[in-house]
């Protein structure tokens, strides 16, 4: 029997955030070379994986973002989190999706800890 893989947050939670409208993004965004919030070109040691996400005509694309947007859309996406989701509204601290959206945020700041 093998052992389900071991839980990744910032891939499961980087998989959920908003992506700005496909249509708009520049060819370096769609492939990565650019964060799709800031537009900044970005290191290979110093990037986020966005995945794989359905792009336009139906062609996929492949982002990758700077760690301080990715932080700062995972700190929005937690705080509107709650304004919709049910469960939250009874009790924030059951909710895995909440969860997941603090430890994305926690886990993806730039380094020495600065805010964005």
């Amino acid at each position: 029997m093998t052992t389900p893989p071991a839980f990744d947050p910032i891939a499961a939670g980087t998989s959920m955030l908003a992506l700005p409208r496909t249509s708009i993004l520049t060819d370096s965004q769609r492939d990565g070379a650019a964060c799709p919030w800031c537009s900044e070109l970005l290191a290979p040691d110093d990037r986020v994986d966005l995945g794989v996400r359905p792009g336009p005509f139906g062609i996929p694309i492949h982002p990758w973002a700077c760690p301080g947007c990715v932080t700062a859309q995972a700190r929005l996406a937690y705080a509107q989190h709650g304004r919709y989701c049910v469960r939250c509204q009874k009790d924030p601290t059951r909710c895995g999706v909440r969860r997941l959206w603090r430890r994305l945020a926690l886990e993806t700041r730039p380094a020495g800890g600065e805010r964005t």
